[in-house]
C-alpha cells in the first residue's frame, strides 16, 4: 500500500507541474507531458486501440497496484460536466468510486478541471455492483483511454472522497484516502489535521456509524467505548462483536 500511495502522490506532483506550466507552453505540449507522466508513473502500457472484449463476463481488473484496466469498455467522452461526472457516447456517467465537490462548493473547479484533463477524448468504463444511480445515470469505475483509473488518481490528488458505501475497489479507495488526509493532499486536505482521541471520546455525545470516515474509525471507537462486551451507543446492531459492517 506504501508503494502505491508513493506512486500516486508522485503523479500528483507531476501533474500539478504540468498544470503549472500550461501557461507557457501550448495545449498540445501540456497534454503530450501529461499523457507521458501519468502513463510513466503508474506503469501502464498503452493499449488504447484495443476493443472491448467480446463476453458476457466483466474484465478482470485490479486497483492495487497497477490502477489498470486495458481491456474495459471503451466509451467516447462528449463533456465533462464536473469532477465525478462525464457525458459519453453512450450517455452520462458517474464516477463509482469517488465523491467530488458540489457546484458552488469549495475546490470544485480544480476537481472539474482535472478530470477535464485526465479523461481526454476517451475513457474505459468498469461496471461496480450497481448500473446506475438514483438519477438514471450510468455507474462505473473511470479509466483513462489507456487503463489508468481516474478514480484513484482524483482521491490522490486530494480532489475527491471515496465511496464507502459499496464496490469492489471500495476498500483500497478508502486506504488511499486516509493516506492523501495524512499527506495533506490537494485542495480538500491541504488544512486538514487527523482527528484526535478527543473527536471520538467514547464518553461524549452519542455516535452512529455515520459518523465515522472509515471502518477503522468506529471499531477504535466500538474498543474504546467498552465493546464488544459492552455497546453504549448501540454500534453492533446484531451483537456479533463487529461494529458498523456497513462500513467494512
Amino acid at each position: 500500500m506504501r508503494i502505491l500511495v508513493r506512486s500516486y502522490l508522485i503523479l500528483v506532483s507531476a501533474v500539478i507541474a504540468v498544470l503549472m506550466i500550461g501557461c507557457s507552453e501550448s495545449s498540445g505540449d501540456v497534454d503530450a507531458v501529461v499523457s507521458t507522466s501519468v502513463a510513466g508513473t503508474i506503469g501502464a502500457q498503452s493499449n488504447s486501440e484495443q476493443q472491448p472484449p467480446l463476453s458476457d463476463k466483466p474484465p478482470q481488473t485490479s486497483i492495487e497496484p497497477t490502477a489498470y484496466c486495458p481491456d474495459c469498455q471503451l466509451v467516447e467522452v462528449t463533456g465533462v460536466v464536473d469532477g465525478d461526472t462525464i457525458d459519453t457516447s453512450i450517455g452520462r456517467v458517474r464516477f463509482f468510486g469517488v465523491d467530488t465537490p458540489e457546484r458552488g462548493e469549495e475546490c470544485f473547479t480544480e476537481a472539474t478541471e482535472f478530470t477535464r484533463l485526465l479523461v481526454g477524448s476517451q475513457v474505459r468504463l468498469e461496471d461496480g455492483p450497481r448500473l446506475e444511480d438514483t438519477y438514471g445515470r450510468r455507474l462505473a469505475y473511470v479509466f483513462d483511454s489507456q487503463g489508468n483509473s481516474i478514480d484513484v488518481q482524483l482521491i490522490a490528488a486530494g480532489l475527491a472522497k471515496s465511496w464507502t458505501r459499496d464496490g469492489q475497489h471500495r476498500d483500497i479507495l478508502i486506504e488511499l484516502e486516509e493516506s492523501a488526509k495524512a499527506n495533506r493532499a490537494g485542495c480538500l486536505w491541504a488544512a486538514h489535521n487527523s482527528p484526535s482521541s478527543s473527536d471520538y471520546d467514547p464518553t461524549g455525545p452519542d455516535r452512529d456509524c455515520g459518523d465515522f470516515g472509515t471502518w477503522k474509525q468506529a471499531n477504535d471507537f466500538f474498543i474504546a467505548a467498552g465493546g464488544p462486551d459492552s455497546d453504549p451507543h448501540r454500534l453492533d446492531s446484531d451483537h456479533d462483536g463487529v461494529p458498523c459492517q456497513s462500513l467494512r
